[in-house]
């Protein structure tokens, strides 16, 4: 009647032993190994969202210095934050002043545009 428990646990018993063997083989190499393993995940992961946060932040340098070559010539600057604190009202001067122009000229040109179709029934 325990027959079939007998060979189940025997099969038991052998793969224990076997991975016990494997065990005392590897020594600590088993454990670097998956501590190396949970290293590479989570490298991997952070180098990936890394990448594209540099790859972005490059991206918004490169506009930002482009901005600031364009509004060379007007009042645009950008104060440190300890000036900022001792003069607040230095704040209104980190408003691009050629780039308000401008888009308050092109707002200008799509109303009227807006509005000249308006009066004509285009």
């Amino acid at each position: 009647m325990f027959e079939w428990i007998k060979k189940i646990t025997s099969k038991g018993v052998w793969y224990l032993l076997a991975a016990l063997i494997a065990a005392g083989v590897a020594g600590p190499e088993i454990i670097i190994s998956m501590e190396l393993m949970v290293l590479v995940e989570l490298l991997g992961a952070s180098t990936f969202v890394l990448a594209y946060i540099s790859g972005f932040k490059l991206f918004i340098l490169n506009l930002f210095n482009g901005l600031k070559k364009f509004e060379s010539r007007s009042i645009f600057f950008i104060p440190s934050l300890d000036t900022l604190k001792q003069m607040p009202i230095l704040a209104i001067h980190t408003i691009p002043e050629r780039t308000v122009y401008h888009c308050i000229f092109v707002l200008f040109i799509w109303v009227s545009y807006a509005m000249f179709n308006l009066i004509l029934g285009v």
